[in-house]
């Protein structure tokens, strides 16, 4: 009996590091977005996104634009072009902190359209 307590005091532990964890990434995307750049490219996507089923797609396709204009600014300043470190684990860590942070802040923004809007509406098909 003392040793089922203790094994799911542990499985309780390891959620609360996880959860807290990605609690942590969304937190530093979130200030990655919170800015006039990230800003422009959530309120871009929310307004381009169809519906709700798209807010993943959504939210990939907004950090990887974030990424690129990241690479691409310091060319349009007389920079050379400089890649990102592909193969790193703080690279995608940054790509996941900011999919999590476009995540939310599309989502304010898709649901505050889709108050102005009156919802989504549907697509009617003829046969």
């Amino acid at each position: 009996m003392q040793m089922e307590t203790l094994a799911m005091e542990s499985l309780i532990d390891s959620i609360t590091a996880f959860l807290s964890g990605l609690f942590g990434l969304a937190q530093g995307g979130f200030d990655g977005v919170n800015q006039v750049m990230g800003l422009l490219i959530a309120v871009i996507a929310a307004l381009l996104m169809p519906a709700w089923s798209r807010l993943w797609a959504s939210s990939l396709g907004a950090a990887f634009v974030h990424i690129l204009i990241g690479m691409v600014r310091p060319v349009l300043d007389g920079g050379s072009l400089v890649l990102p470190p592909l193969l790193t684990l703080s690279f995608w860590m940054t790509v996941l902190a900011l999919f999590l942070g476009y995540a939310i802040v599309i989502a304010v923004f898709f649901f505050i359209k889709t108050l102005f809007t009156g919802g989504t509406r549907r697509r009617v098909h003829a046969h």
